[in-house]
């Protein structure tokens, strides 16, 4: 399976990570969603991921080791910044998916 349209979502809840990988998937891309740290590092460590979406929810000392786990295999990090009175599902789509497809 290629890796380069393979993408994983962290975030704390549930509807909002679903709501970004459909996002993310109708861009063309292939998407994991999950909400604990632990899933999250252990499919980072399969290298199949291009790029990994950190949720502007998920707590600081939740990504230093994100990063850590995605630096061996050249995946990608993005972290959520949405400006004020944006969803999550716009910043999804116009700044997330845009720069994944750029990335891929």
């Amino acid at each position: 399976m290629s890796n380069e349209k393979n993408v994983l979502v962290l975030g704390r809840e549930r509807h909002l990570v679903d709501a970004s990988t459909d996002i993310i998937e109708a861009g063309g891309f292939s998407v994991v969603g999950v909400t604990r740290d632990e899933e999250a590092l252990s499919l980072l460590d399969t290298g199949r991921f291009i790029a990994v979406l950190v949720g502007s929810g998920v707590e600081w000392e939740s990504r230093p080791p994100v990063r850590e786990h995605a630096a061996p295999h050249g995946t990608v990090v993005l972290e959520a910044r949405r400006v004020p009175m944006q969803t999550v599902q716009e910043h999804v789509q116009h700044v997330i998916v845009p720069k994944l497809q750029q990335i891929a």
